[in-house]
């Protein structure tokens, strides 16, 4: 028999799931440093570790990994689309090798901010953002806070919450406020390793669960507690529609609400969408070619 998580842990997996960078004169406003391991760009006294690839005149692709990962969770796109875009992939701050610092608030705003804050220092204009879990708010953060900014989004298995005044987003908070208690309590190394599991489906190659399970289970504790509580803080959900064009692909799960692409077009009414029904939540590490075809061919739909 399948070994079923808690309730409150099955909810708040499922809710995390289906819901978990300005030129001037000519000139970046933002400094890139390259350093023995790693290029950076400089944000609000952090260093934000990024990979920047692919040659320089063609459309940059922004990839901004979820809760607990880091760039590497993009390898399978950055290594192969290099050869078509130029491609950037983001340490957000907190994770990876980007600074840590343990008396911040890792918050979608800071978030956002880095991820501008790498666009300006690679001196890109008009990128598009692929944001995977919670690398999705990330990008509608970022939509938000620097409108006019952003050629188009992916949304990759995006974590995300309606409206904070719809009666299925007070319920999800709150179990969502249950799982944040599991990851301060006592247990909390078995309470991760339990999560990411569930977030497979049985679906996810082994040895991609191996990795991924080491990965996000070392993240810096601090970083991901922090960045778990502010995800969940409910003014970040206020509705908006943005004209931008979107692609989203969703792994197809019992668990994704019926009407989950009507409710992502009153968002982006200019959605592409799609849903996997034999892949886990890392869907762009566990079909890697279906999902560079699918980007590329959103690419090459995009209004020149």
């Amino acid at each position: 028999m399948k070994k079923r998580l808690p309730e409150a842990l099955r909810v708040a997996s499922v809710v995390f799931l289906v819901l978990l960078f300005l030129l001037f004169a000519g000139q970046s406003l933002f400094a890139a440093s390259v350093e023995e391991n790693g290029t950076y760009a400089d944000f609000d006294g952090l260093r934000v570790n990024y990979v920047d690839e692919g040659p320089r005149e063609r459309p940059a692709l922004v990839f901004i990994h979820g809760w607990s990962c880091d760039v590497s969770f993009w390898r399978f796109q950055t290594e192969v689309l290099r050869e078509k875009f130029r491609v950037i992939a983001i340490d957000l701050p907190g994770f990876g090798l980007s600074d840590k610092p343990a008396d911040r608030a890792y918050t979608l705003d800071l978030f956002a901010g880095a991820a501008r804050a790498v666009v300006e220092a690679a001196g890109v204009e008009n990128p598009v953002l692929i944001g995977h879990s919670m690398g999705y708010p990330v990008t509608t953060k970022y939509l938000a806070l620097y409108p006019g900014e952003v050629r188009a989004i992916v949304n990759a298995d995006g974590a995300y919450f309606r409206s904070p005044s719809n009666p299925r987003t007070i319920e999800e908070l709150k179990e969502m406020n249950a799982f944040l208690e599991g990851l301060l309590g006592s247990e909390r190394p078995q309470f991760i390793g339990f999560f990411i599991e569930s977030t497979f489906y049985g679906r996810t190659p082994q040895p991609l669960r191996a990795e991924i399970m080491e990965k996000m289970a070392s993240a810096d504790e601090h970083a991901a507690n922090s960045s778990m509580k502010e995800f969940i803080v409910p003014e970040n959900w206020e509705e908006r529609v943005y004209g931008v064009p979107a692609l989203a692909v969703y792994s197809a799960h019992e668990y994704v609400p019926p009407d989950h692409e009507a409710y992502l077009r009153t968002v982006f009414p200019n959605l592409t969408y799609e849903e996997w029904p034999d892949t886990g939540h890392f869907l762009m590490m566990e079909a890697p070619e279906r999902f560079n075809a699918a980007l590329v061919k959103f690419m090459e739909g995009l209004p020149k």
